[in-house]
């Protein structure tokens, strides 16, 4: 299973700890790009610790599932301070893979417990997406086919700051939002990749580059830079072409690091 085929997708959901109406309302959209969600299942051991104080009602609480069309599920714990969503999440997820038109699971979650489950499920051939925030554990990342990280998402979707008395600010504002770190470390993984990759005259191609540097670095999505969407060609085109050549030969892109 790949990232591009059109997949039928189970959204399990530890509500224990990835429960914010922002979050989930971003993560279907997102989940829009890789196929249909069939199933939205969220699982939670307490109603009265997941649940913000003014929507601990009851009716308050359905409105919330019922809006995003959310099935939730109790799992009461059965020792204290023992949480067993997970191992309930587990399970339910097994019970899933029986259905074999089901070709993609993704496991939201802010920690790394359901990590087993990935590796359990990638092993069964069904594509994982992982969904969480830029402070999840990363084995539970990688074990992923690919991660969200939902709150980089929200930050990036909030419009930046005008200031008037900037006659200079250029038009493409996201262009210049990640100058730092962030920027410098992706450059520096895709040039690796890129030396590993080359021809005689310095180029590699494009796609060969794109498809190990997501298997390294499962997070990755131009969307994680401010990128409008998650193509990966105009992203390089324009957020990182002083970094880079690319030229096209028919319908192959190839890219070089520009020296």
């Amino acid at each position: 299973m790949t990232m591009e085929t059109k997949h039928k997708i189970a959204v399990l959901i530890d509500f224990d700890n990835f429960n914010n109406e922002e979050f989930l309302k971003l993560l279907f959209d997102e989940l829009n790009d890789y196929g249909d969600v069939i199933i939205k299942e969220a699982y939670f051991s307490d109603i009265n610790t997941t649940i913000p104080p003014e929507e601990k009602t009851q009716w308050k609480f359905i409105e919330k599932m019922q809006s995003l069309g959310i099935s939730p599920k109790l799992q009461i714990p059965y020792t204290k301070k023992k949480n067993a969503t997970d191992i309930r999440i587990a399970i339910e997820a097994m019970d899933l893979l029986k259905r074999d038109y089901i070709t993609c699971f993704c496991l939201a979650s802010c920690d790394s417990d359901l990590t087993p489950l990935a590796i359990r499920l990638k092993k069964e051939n069904k594509f994982v997406i992982g969904a969480g925030v830029e402070s999840t554990p990363k084995p539970f990342k990688d074990e992923c086919n690919f991660f969200i990280n939902i709150d980089t998402r929200i930050k990036d979707n909030k419009p930046a700051p005008h200031k008037a008395d900037d006659p200079q600010k250029k038009p493409h504002v996201q262009a210049e939002k990640y100058p730092g770190k962030k920027i410098k470390d992706l450059v520096e993984l895709v040039n690796k990749l890129i030396e590993e990759n080359k021809d005689e005259k310095g180029f590699a191609q494009f796609s060969q580059v794109i498809e190990v540097l997501k298997k390294r670095q499962t997070d990755f999505s131009p969307k994680n830079y401010g990128f409008a969407n998650k193509n990966t060609l105009p992203f390089f085109k324009s957020m990182l072409k002083d970094f880079y050549t690319i030229e096209t030969k028919g319908n192959t892109a190839f890219i070089c690091i520009k020296r």
